[in-house]
């Protein structure tokens, strides 16, 4: 055999090589089939991880049910957006990527659309989870690649879809471009504020209007970020505010503050004039130890949370209580520690159940048959 046969046709242990095409076609070969195999037993395992919905409604029977849970959320997969057999398979082999699951949830807002947006204190991040096309996305910059987002308490988004964060730490608040999460402008002076918090966006008179909880005051904003005017002062009387924080505006254009150590809700006009209030310190119902979030639905219902007691207390326009939702707990329906509130058009309601670290939405069904 001559030296060149021995070097295509055979190897040092005397055993014959096939061809190196012939081995890569069979290793490809054993490539798909294998992937093929993972595919199938990764689409049979994904649905064991599925959340089953849990039937809680309030009040307790025989009364006709107000309040029914519908679901949460807490990091992109609960969209319900399905991942191509190709990611799918990678994953499988290589490990999921990490998903930026809620970790402080703090203050939400809703834009009409199908759209919820949640500060997240901990993650230093605003979450913008688009139900409709169960698409994702995430703002944290502030100047990209040189500073972020510190603590981002304040949400809103106005009728162009221009999206507004208020930082307490950087007592900013940022102005982003919704498609491409764009910074266009920042509202606020060096000074002006001494601890931003929660802010609320006007439909009809196009102001923003934004608590400062360091300085008692509210201060409203035009579209181009010019002050238009300050209301409030520290005290105890009608009009006047004692750390106040979270804020919501209702369909007839009138303010609700959450008055915190005054252990109360107080209602304004526009041009901050005080209007009424409700509830008081205490531990029962009707009254507050710890106010967050307040909401106001279609109907006028006033929805208000206790981050003490883990409810949430739903008055009518005259500040007597309906009824409350929810108690401490890791469950379905349950809260722990929860701060924002919001309400869509739909008449669904949100809450950050910030120890929890979830959004979980609620629905409401309409006032209670009589006897």
């Amino acid at each position: 055999m001559s030296k060149g046969d021995t070097q295509t046709g055979g190897s040092r242990g005397g055993m014959i090589s096939a061809p190196r095409s012939d081995r890569r076609a069979k290793q490809f070969g054993l490539s798909i089939s294998l992937l093929c195999m993972i595919l199938f037993l990764v689409s049979c395992a994904g649905t064991d991880g599925a959340r089953k919905k849990t039937e809680r409604f309030w009040p307790l029977p025989p009364d006709p049910p107000v309040i029914a849970y519908l679901s949460s959320f807490s990091d992109p997969k609960d969209l319900g957006a399905k991942r191509g057999w190709f990611r799918r398979t990678v994953e499988f082999l290589f490990g999921e990527a990490e998903v930026p699951h809620m970790l402080r949830p703090h203050a939400l807002a809703t834009d009409g659309k199908g759209r919820v947006y949640v500060t997240d204190t901990g993650l230093q991040a605003v979450h913008i989870y688009d139900f409709p096309s169960k698409k994702y996305q995430q703002i944290f910059w502030v100047i990209r690649g040189r500073s972020r987002l510190m603590s981002p308490v304040g949400i809103a988004v106005d009728e162009s879809g221009m999206i507004y964060v208020a930082d307490s730490q950087l007592n900013r608040i940022f102005v982003y471009e919704p498609k491409k999460r764009t910074l266009v402008r920042t509202i606020g002076e060096t000074g002006q504020f001494q601890r931003l918090t929660g802010i609320a966006y006007h439909s009809k008179l196009r102001r923003l209007y934004a608590v400062d909880t360091g300085t008692h005051q509210v201060t409203a904003f035009d579209p181009a970020g010019r002050s238009v005017g300050t209301f409030g002062r520290r005290g105890g009387r009608d009009g006047e505010l004692n750390f106040p924080t979270h804020i919501t505006i209702d369909s007839q254009g009138l303010l609700y503050i959450t008055d915190s150590m005054n252990f109360r809700v107080q209602i304004f006009d526009p041009e901050g004039k005080f209007e009424g209030k409700l509830g008081r310190l205490g531990n029962t119902l009707g009254s507050f130890s710890k106010p967050k979030g307040v909401a106001v639905d279609a109907d006028g219902h006033i929805f208000v949370v206790d981050g003490l007691y883990d409810t949430v207390q739903i008055f009518d326009r005259a500040g007597e209580l309906l009824m409350n939702f929810g108690e401490t707990g890791e469950k379905e329906g349950d809260f722990w520690l929860p701060a924002g509130i919001a309400i869509d058009s739909r008449n669904r309601i949100y809450v950050a159940d910030t120890y929890n670290q979830r959004v979980e939405i609620f629905q409401f069904l309409g006032e209670p048959e009589g006897p």
